[in-house]
């Protein structure tokens, strides 16, 4: 059994795959497996890990259809043998050749089935060591053990390893769909533990800036659908911190897009579910200035924008009509 099996989908990542493998086989801890899922690539892809895998025997290459990132890393699971399950993603890497030894070394001596570390951000080659949500989520200042009821975050789940017992036992897997299914499988599996294991060291860099996310209604609804998933999970544990961090997406992350989807039925639709889902009562044994009833910010904008705007765009309408009709009838 291999101390820890690394799972990593890969679709089209042919300029990044190859330095991600590298950081994964350059790893101190050597009793490890790498298992690729090239998730139908268009690109050069899969040759590129066929012509790894002739180098080291630790790397296998599996290849499916296009099924997403999500059922990429399920497949990977499934085919996993060691103690301990690390995910990457293809255009991301380790930044150090410790960071597996560390975590493994976390996990085993302080008796958990999670141990985790701190992120840092690639930006055009320039690592950065800051923070895209805020220093106290993406990093960890100490070595110690931490209850996931203190931390209650969503994000972020691929600097931490997971116990393989754990995940089978608890039966946790990613949700098949194109968005958010990461923070789901994150918090359930933490869930699922109760508590972690903490190092400062950075053990994983993101690659930020290059990616172009196109937004279709599809991939609006899983992200909503997700987000109720953890809404209703962190209204039943209750969960306060939880639920605030996942009202903040979407008054923050979310708000310019799903502002400009009025016209979308079904992203409207669940919009709403989404804000009927808001336990302000939870919301309050948190902040006790947090109203009694609330309105999530894209809501909010699409009301001031019909409120405002719509009144106007009628009053020029009827007079562009008026005009119109005199025009055919009056020549």
């Amino acid at each position: 059994m291999p101390k820890v099996s690394i799972v990593c989908p890969v679709y089209n990542a042919e300029s990044y795959v190859e330095d991600c493998v590298n950081s994964c086989l350059s790893q101190t801890l050597a009793d490890i497996e790498l298992i690729f899922v090239d998730d139908g690539s268009r690109d050069g892809s899969l040759q590129v890990l066929h012509r790894l895998m002739e180098g080291d025997p630790r790397l296998k290459v599996l290849s499916q259809k296009n099924a997403g990132a999500a059922a990429a890393r399920n497949n990977g699971l499934s085919h996993a043998s060691g103690e301990f399950v690390f995910f990457i993603d293809a255009d991301d890497y380790i930044p150090s050749e410790t960071a597996l030894e560390r975590l493994y070394e976390a996990a085993t001596t302080r008796g958990v089935e999670i141990a985790g570390g701190s992120m840092c951000i690639d930006r055009s080659g320039k690592v950065d060591f800051d923070s895209l949500h805020g220093a106290a989520l993406d990093s960890f200042s100490k070595e110690e053990v931490r209850e996931y009821s203190d931390y209650q975050y969503d994000y972020d789940f691929t600097r931490y390893i997971y116990s393989r017992s754990l995940i089978e036992r608890s039966g946790v897997r990613f949700p098949e769909r194109s968005q958010f299914e990461d923070p789901v499988f994150f918090v359930k599996i933490m869930l699922a533990a109760g508590r972690f294991a903490t190092i400062p060291d950075a053990v994983y860099a993101y690659r930020y800036g290059y990616q172009k996310r196109t937004w279709s209604s599809k991939a609006i609804l899983d992200r909503l659908e997700g987000i109720q998933e953890l809404l209703k999970l962190s209204h039943d544990r209750g969960l306060a911190k939880l639920h605030r961090y996942v009202l903040n997406q979407l008054d923050t992350e979310l708000s310019a897009i799903l502002s400009r989807k009025s016209d979308d039925d079904a992203v409207m639709s669940a919009l709403y579910r989404s804000n009927s889902l808001i336990d302000c009562a939870l919301l309050q044994a948190e902040d006790p200035e947090f109203p009694d009833a609330y309105i999530i910010e894209p809501l909010r904008w699409i009301n001031t924008f019909y409120t405002r705007f719509m009144p106007l765009h009628r009053l020029v309408a009827n007079r562009y009509t008026l005009a119109l009709k005199r025009r055919l009838f009056h020549r």
